[in-house]
């Protein structure tokens, strides 16, 4: 089954990765499971088993390129064509996620925004 291409996760910069995982726990009570690679912080809000929800994370910062949409998508690679075709500018070739979680890419649309691409 294809992908519909939906929005299933939000990154969000935290240079103080500490104080970012304290705000968003105690602000909006967000379930946290730290993981010690790379100091990763992932929430799980609303209830997302059933589509009703998004995950997010924090992620260390060095710079700030604002929150990063995750979009799902079958096969990175095709995307990556796709977006360089229409003026998007790749930032992250397809990488693997550590622990069996998939793939990602970063880009930039022609607007500067970053994003991210996941497949399985």
């Amino acid at each position: 089954m294809e992908h519909l291409h939906t929005i299933t996760h939000i990154e969000i910069p935290a240079p103080d990765f500490t104080t970012a995982v304290e705000f968003y726990t105690n602000v909006f009570n967000w379930e946290v499971e730290l993981v010690t690679v790379d100091h990763y912080a992932f929430f799980r809000i609303g209830n997302t088993g059933s589509g009703g929800g998004l995950d997010a994370s924090l992620m260390p910062a060095p710079e700030k390129t604002g929150p990063q949409l995750v979009i799902d998508t079958d096969d990175i690679k095709p995307m990556l064509t796709k977006i360089e075709e229409n003026g998007g500018i790749i930032i992250q070739d397809k990488t693997e996620i550590p622990g069996g979680h998939g793939y990602y890419a970063v880009f930039k649309d022609p607007n500067g925004n970053y994003l991210q691409l996941h497949s399985r």
